[in-house]
């Protein structure tokens, strides 16, 4: 029962989130595990048609306020489920400071829950399941195929555990003779662990079957170019109506705009031709499909918000050899800050010789950028990434300083051919870079990699990729490259 917040996991973004519409539901405590987990093990069993909503309740009664009401209004104030909807799963948490106030609420449930609600019954084996660990009530409804829980004085460990008697509490979705996957079973047993490692890797493992990213794009971008060109035409509209106004109210200059009128009337005609032709397929969709570097966040009629993922493959390697060997250079005192007590000298130059120097290492980088069909492309600093970025580290030059160096030129005159994808490519290049003459840049580089940057609670360092393609952090890259030694040395 890990006591971890779950924010986010492959199976919560925006791209399973349009994928799963038919499983939706809260949050508790910002923790999205309990979505998570059904959308793993429920989504394949559910028929067309169906659909699960989960919500969670909570209630702070004292155990004298069972005497204000009757037993069964007692209930229906707790909850009014006269009209449950099919699908629902609701977990409803007694939090009064009083134990003993919470039992007594709960015992009123256990007593006369099902008078209140013939249809429903209470589920036996969910409560001895969790007895020695915490008090709970399951009732379900077959027919609604319908489920609630009671519980006292539930946390965040409590909720995780909680997801382990999902197979019980939906006997119709968990037929007992033909089981579950490994891969099904190992997501349970995961709730019971102390941290969240093991459960996140069963849910990206069971998230590589679905193929969210097609999907995504397919929805987001059918007909971008279009829509874009269709609010052109709109514009060229307007301006032919100004055109015939100044006609008429300025007769020495009519041959000018009569001229104009007929630009534009051509260019209106030309749009107007490449709509009707035009498809639903894109070009920069197709890029999309193709580059699994590209994560697409979000899209409107003019403008897109997307992920770069790729290796840190541009650097000077004869400045980065002289910085690196300068034992007082930022390498070694970022921001003149001496750093040995953190990680010595001698482990960081090894670190840093194995990635700018002998390149056996690999420094995976991501970074957020906004593209406007109007014309720019913005690098956005300090961006909030999904989970699918969860072994890159954030490009330092992008992230703390929006700044996209001299990749911004070749942008703006790609953008002005409208070569969108040559834009998109300029994007990913800068993504790959690190500029070792750049001091502010490099010392915020260096303080990541040392773990004391301003911002460290929100930067993932799990970025360095071992030669087998294991991912680790800066100090677990170190004791890789010593045991090397030691092997060689034997």
């Amino acid at each position: 029962m890990f006591k971890q917040v779950i924010r986010s996991t492959q199976l919560t973004t925006d791209a399973a989130n349009s994928f799963f519409q038919h499983i939706y539901g809260d949050s508790f405590q910002y923790d999205v595990s309990f979505i998570s987990t059904l959308r793993a093990l429920v989504a394949p069993r559910m028929k067309e048609g169906e659909s699960i909503a989960l919500s969670f309740y909570q209630s702070n009664y004292s155990a004298s306020q069972l005497g204000n009401h009757s037993a069964k209004n007692a209930v229906r104030g707790v909850c009014d489920l006269e009209y449950c909807d099919p699908g629902r799963i609701i977990i409803h948490n007694f939090y009064n400071t009083s134990q003993d106030s919470n039992y007594a609420w709960m015992e009123l449930m256990k007593s006369t829950f099902t008078s209140v609600y013939p249809d429903w019954h209470l589920l036996d084996k969910v409560t001895i399941f969790f007895k020695k660990t915490f008090y709970a009530l399951c009732f379900i409804n077959p027919e609604k195929k319908s489920v609630i829980v009671f519980v006292d004085n539930m946390d965040i460990r409590k909720m995780h555990y909680l997801q382990c008697s999902i197979f019980a509490f939906l006997p119709w979705y968990f037929d007992p003779e033909l089981g579950v996957s490994r891969v099904e079973m190992e997501l349970i047993e995961s709730l019971r662990e102390k941290t969240p490692t093991r459960y996140e890797d069963c849910i990206a493992k069971i998230a590589e079957q679905y193929d969210f990213r097609t999907a995504r794009i397919r929805q987001l971008l059918a007909g971008f170019e279009t829509r874009y060109e269709s609010m052109e035409c709109d514009k060229v509209r307007r301006e032919i109506q100004n055109c015939i106004d100044y006609i008429d109210r300025l007769n020495n200059e009519i041959g000018d705009y009569l001229r104009a009128k007929n630009d534009f009337e051509i260019r209106l005609l030309g749009l107007e031709t490449k709509i009707a032709n035009g498809s639903d397929e894109s070009e920069i969709m197709d890029y999309f499909l193709c580059n699994d570097k590209l994560v697409l966040e979000s899209v409107t009629n003019d403008s897109m918000v997307f992920v770069v993922k790729t290796y840190l493959e541009y650097f000077d390697e004869d400045l980065a050899e002289r910085v690196i060997r300068n034992e007082t250079s930022y390498v070694y005192r970022p921001n003149g800050r001496g750093c040995n007590n953190i990680i010595p000298a001698e482990d960081m130059r090894m670190l840093m010789s194995a990635i700018f120097l002998d390149q056996k290492l690999r420094v995976r980088f991501c970074a957020a950028y906004k593209f406007n069909m109007n014309g720019s492309v913005s690098a956005m600093g300090s961006h909030r990434f999904g989970a699918e970025c969860r072994d890159c580290t954030p490009n330092t030059h992008i992230d703390r300083f929006t700044c996209l160096g001299n990749y911004s030129r070749s942008i703006n005159e790609l953008l002005k051919r409208h070569d969108y994808i040559g834009a998109i490519e300029q994007c990913s290049a800068s993504c790959k870079s690190l500029n070792f003459n750049d001091s502010p840049v490099m010392q915020e580089f260096m303080r990541r990699m040392y773990g004391i940057s301003d911002c460290q609670g929100s930067i993932n360092t799990r970025c360095i990729e071992l030669p087998d393609g294991t991912v680790v952090t800066p100090v677990d890259a170190i004791n890789w490259l010593k045991a090397q030694e030691v092997q060689a040395d034997e």
